[in-house]
């Protein structure tokens, strides 16, 4: 088993972090003039300087029991609690903090909720407090202990299982989740995504050991793209990126859906979206044989995150530019774009991880950078992780959610 999880870990990591070569799709405006989301349409991103946030990355390891995961997109649920998604994740009932002493174990994703006494606290990664949640432990054959299972285990196995995507909490107060599925496959990667699926929580309120999640089964044309990469909520609209999941350019696309659409999330409320084409945004019932989708850059990653940043009146997209810790060029980097559908800036990278400088870093992958913009105590937090190609389980200094305090000018 653990040679079969250190395969997928490495292909997922290739297949999901690798970017193709950085070449913006369109030229950056330097025009001053406001559009129709009374933005500035300056495409000229901020500059940016991070550091490392430890009292932050802490949280992450403040119950013995989760050790460590990756993926790490938040949802904000309300004034005092914050929701995290997390894809492969490591758990030791023992309690003794460690991947090296068993008996471990490895489920397809968890869950978190950050939450503190008031607004300032439960958004304050470094102050708040974050509970972790996974799938009640199961019994694998007879006469075999019990293991615990992943969060979300509707498809959960050794054949096919699920990897959160990101999502949103609807002004009904539903939230709506995207999640890839996968199967396993002999050969190549060693795995295959095989689509998306979305679903809803009626109660995001309550803990979420008693949430009862509803698949919706909207009748959506994917146009071989991964729905759900990042997920914004602006001006009334949802705004749904996806990437290219046929062939290598890592290109992201963008479907939209008027709220007012989603609210009560019915189990087909995602049917009839509308697409970024080269002739604007298309209702999916109006597109034709010959319309084109139009990709917003074509240098993106599976996962990256697009918030709307109000003081500086831009939309910003964060993400991981390349793989190899070694590499000089692996850095976290940000564009900024006036509309969610652009135009967007050349990528511009800005923090270089860390562990460089590790004795391993030839060894390290450093990947699923986003923003988690909900969160206090700089201009903007960032999240990355760094898994370890050639170990499994990784060591205990690495494959946990890294946090980062960019300040911007």
């Amino acid at each position: 088993m653990a040679k079969l999880e250190r395969l997928v870990v490495w292909a997922w990591l290739v297949w999901a972090a690798c970017a193709a070569c950085a070449a913006p799709s369109r030229p950056p405006s330097n025009s001053v003039t406001r559009n129709a989301y009374g933005v500035n349409t300056s495409t000229d991103p901020p500059q940016a300087t991070a550091d490392p946030w430890q009292e932050a990355s802490e949280r992450f390891h403040a119950q013995p029991v989760w050790l460590g995961a990756d993926s790490a997109y938040s949802i904000e649920l309300d004034a005092t609690h914050v929701l995290w998604l997390f894809a492969d994740t490591f758990l030791d009932p023992a309690a003794d903090g460690s991947r090296e002493n068993g008996p471990n174990f490895f489920i397809r994703n968890s869950v978190g909720i950050q939450s503190g006494r008031d607004v300032n606290d439960s958004h304050d990664l470094s102050r708040s407090q974050l509970q972790f949640y996974w799938g009640p432990s199961q019994a694998t054959a007879p006469g075999q202990p019990s293991t615990p299972s992943s969060f979300f285990r509707d498809v959960d196995g050794s054949e096919a299982w699920v990897w959160p995507l990101h999502g949103a909490r609807l002004s009904d107060g539903r939230l709506l989740l995207f999640r890839m599925h996968v199967l396993k496959e002999t050969g190549g990667l060693g795995f295959r995504v095989d689509g998306w699926d979305a679903l809803a929580i009626d109660d995001p309120s309550q803990p979420p050991d008693v949430w009862r999640p509803r698949l919706l089964t909207p009748k959506l044309t994917t146009f071989g793209k991964l729905v759900g990469s990042s997920v914004l909520v602006h001006d009334g609209v949802v705004y749904a990126y996806a990437v290219n999941n046929q062939g290598t350019d890592h290109a992201i696309y963008l479907v939209r859906w008027r709220e007012t659409e989603l609210l009560g999330l019915s189990s087909h409320a995602l049917d009839d979206p509308e697409w970024w084409t080269v002739t604007g945004f298309v209702r999916q019932s109006a597109l034709s044989d010959s319309t084109q989708l139009e990709p917003l850059f074509t240098d993106g990653q599976v996962e990256l995150s697009v918030h709307f940043d109000a003081t500086r009146q831009r939309f910003v997209e964060i993400q991981m530019q390349g793989l190899f810790v070694a590499e000089q060029s692996t850095q976290i980097g940000l564009r900024t774009a006036p509309s969610p559908e652009g135009p967007w800036s050349p990528l511009t990278p800005f923090f270089r991880p860390p562990e460089h400088a590790l004795p391993n870093a030839a060894d390290l992958a450093a990947y699923a950078a986003k923003a988690h913009p909900e969160q206090r105590g700089a201009d903007l937090v960032l999240s990355y992780v760094v898994n370890d190609l050639k170990r499994f389980p990784p060591a205990d200094s690495v494959y946990y959610p890294k946090a980062v305090r960019v300040q911007l000018d």
